[in-house]
Order: structure tokens, then sequence, then C-alpha cells
């Protein structure tokens, strides 16, 4: 099983940026990165990510034995991990649901996102650093989507307690996903789901694409059904109709 290590640093610019260059000069898989404080996090698509102290800021390294294109699917294992992390943490009845491809929600809130980054040149041997950011006692203003925190929840834990109850799961989690991709969790992931069924969109640079969100496959693509048939998606933005008003 993997073998974490874990450094915590005050304030640093991104923990995406502090792996990536202890990645390029040899780390070993497992090494891990907290910040109390991050000066310039991002997200996805550049965005630039709120960090605020207070919440859990952390980056992972990992380097698996399988192409870069198979090595994607860590994003999803990485939120069902810190998903079943949480609800088992905070009380009954919160709705934890992930958001394909990369989104922690709870009552359709934002609550987490991962960033995944691969920083080899071999296709074939990938170095991933994964970041993720947990609003455990502030949620950023001004977003064209609801956020929370976990504190909103009910749950009152330090970003030091919930990064190692994440990595305790975390590690069986990758175990599985390295013996039998993301197949050998796919279930789990589909039963939280956020939307699954529903009429959706995925925005893919300038193009939109719609259609009934009905699948995510073995390979860690979203399947939207529509009038000519199923589509398989391995990346781009799902929105559903209750959020095109807010996001475009």
């Amino acid at each position: 099983m993997i073998a974490f290590a874990v450094e915590t640093l005050p304030a640093v610019g991104s923990t995406n940026d502090v792996v990536r260059e202890r990645a390029l000069a040899g780390a070993a898989e497992g090494l891990v990165v907290r910040a109390e404080e991050q000066l310039a996090g991002r997200g996805r698509h550049g965005r630039t990510w709120t960090s605020p102290p207070g919440n859990l800021y952390v980056s992972i390294l990992f380097r698996p034995s399988c192409p870069l294109a198979e090595a994607a699917t860590l994003s999803l294992v990485v939120g069902l991990s810190l998903a079943d992390t949480i609800a088992t943490a905070a009380r009954p009845g919160h709705d934890l649901r992930l958001k394909w491809p990369n989104d922690l929600l709870a009552g359709g809130a934002k609550i987490a996102g991962i960033l995944l980054e691969n920083v080899s040149a071999d296709p074939l041997r990938p170095a991933i650093v994964t970041g993720l950011g947990v609003n455990v006692e502030a949620a950023p203003e001004g977003l064209p989507y609801p956020a929370t925190t976990l504190r909103a929840l009910g749950l009152e834990i330090t970003p030091e307690a919930l990064l190692e109850q994440l990595l305790a799961r975390l590690g069986g989690d990758y175990a599985l996903w390295q013996a039998g991709g993301f197949a050998a969790l796919r279930e789990r992931w589909l039963a939280r789901a956020q939307g699954l069924g529903q009429p959706a969109g995925v925005r893919v640079g300038e193009r939109t694409i719609s259609g009934r969100f009905v699948d995510v496959d073995a390979a860690g693509h979203l399947v939207l059904e529509g009038e000519a048939g199923r589509i398989r998606l391995n990346a781009g933005e799902l929105f559903f109709a209750s959020e095109v008003a807010a996001r475009w």
C-alpha cells in the first residue's frame, strides 16, 4: 500500500507548485504537502482558487503504474475517498454528491475541488500531482455557484485531522484502483453521482453538448444520451438546468 509522507508549510503560492518541483527532482510517490494558506491557489482552466486560512489545502504525488489516460481517473478516486471520509465524520443526513469530474457538493453547494496535473514527459510513466482544496472553515464569496463549509454541516474538525482521516481511506481506495482501475470503484462513485439521470450539458471549449446524464463508464468517461445516441466525454465542465442562468 502507498506510504504517505506529510509535510506542512505555513504559506505557499500553491501546494501543487511545491509538489511539482519535488516530483521533477525525483520525489517518491506518496509525498503530501499541506499549506496553512495558499497565496496563489488555482483551480481548473487556470481559475484562481481563494485560499484563506482554516481550510485544507494539500497536494499529493502519485506515480501510478498505468498510462496517463488511465491516470486521469484519479480525480474520481480522490473525490470518492474524500466524500466517504466526510460522510463518516459528519452528522447523518447531509447529501454529499460527486460532480464529475472533480467537485464535491454538500446539499448542492460546492465544498471541495480537485486538480490533477501530470508533470512527467513520459505518457506511460505519469507523475500525477493531485491538488485538493476543502472548505473547512470558510467558503469563497462572489462565486457564480453556491459554496459551503464543513462547519456549516456541523462538522468540527481541523484540517490536520481531516487530512489524516482522508489519507487512511485513500490508501485503500488507491490500492483498489491500482489493481482494477476505476472499474473497481465505479459503483461506489455512481452511488454518490450528482445529477445522474437528469438533463445536463457539458461545455467543451466553446461548444456545449446536451443530453441526459446516464453514466460514468469504467474508463471514467461521462456518458450523455441524446437524440443521436450516447456520447462519451473524457473532459469538459458538466452543468445542469438549474445552473445555466448562473454559469452561462
